[in-house]
């Protein structure tokens, strides 16, 4: 983790493509200004995570249960022929 001081008005570039400005800083927080293309995805950290649960959890809503796989598998399954 890179760890730097700023004070207020001064920036960080990071990469070619994104500008991070102190626009305030107070008691208990710092106000962050953020230029980034708009084909970055910029979240709060705790917002990310929460992004990351619902995926986890939509994915995992995809997979069959064992009884739902074997069903269709039955089903797919081509009958053997008795000719």
């Amino acid at each position: 983790m890179l760890v730097v001081t700023r004070k207020k008005d001064e920036k960080l570039i990071i990469g070619n493509e994104i500008e991070i400005q102190v626009l305030r800083i107070g008691r208990d927080n710092v106000r962050l200004g953020i230029k980034a293309p708009a084909h970055i995805s910029i979240y709060r950290y705790e917002i990310y995570e929460a992004i990351k649960q619902e995926n986890v959890t939509a994915a995992q809503s995809q997979i069959p249960d064992k009884d739902t796989m074997e069903a269709i598998s039955k089903i797919l399954k081509p009958e053997p022929n008795t000719e």
